[in-house]
């Protein structure tokens, strides 16, 4: 399969080392970098030396600047829009889906509750965005 250079923003650091574990295990990605919070996020994509990602798995619930936040400013952005967010959170509350996609998400994942399924939506995310999805990662 070939990379993907993924970006996490997620404030839980039990999930973030989870996914990380799934990733890894699972050979999913060799480029994985984590943001703990939304603010982060802010900073790193304000710096423009910080090299892009080619996908942002992002939480929405987080303190200070929430996900929606972080969405809103990478979709306006002209550096940043382009990059696929698939908006990973423990909501399936309509209005947030809802929201998420009027700021411009290109999924939204509820998070599953068992690491087999976990497990399973990662190897599907990754083997869409890399095998089938046609957009600027891979052509």
């Amino acid at each position: 399969m070939d990379n993907l250079d993924l970006l996490l923003i997620e404030d839980n650091v039990n999930d973030a080392h989870l996914i990380e574990r799934i990733i890894t295990k699972e050979k999913l990605s060799q480029n994985y970098h984590w943001l703990r919070n939304g603010s982060l996020a802010l900073e790193y994509f304000e710096e423009e030396k910080n090299p892009l990602p080619q996908f942002i798995l992002l939480d929405i619930k987080m303190p200070i600047v929430n996900g929606f936040e972080v969405l809103s400013y990478l979709k306006g952005q002209e550096r940043t829009k382009h990059i696929p967010v698939v908006i990973y959170s423990s909501s399936s509350q309509k209005s947030d889906i809802q929201k998420a996609y009027a700021l411009g998400a290109s999924s939204y994942l509820c998070k599953p509750a068992s690491y087999q399924e976990m497990k399973n939506v990662f190897s599907l995310l990754f083997k869409y965005w890399i095998a089938f999805n046609k957009n600027t990662i891979h052509g």
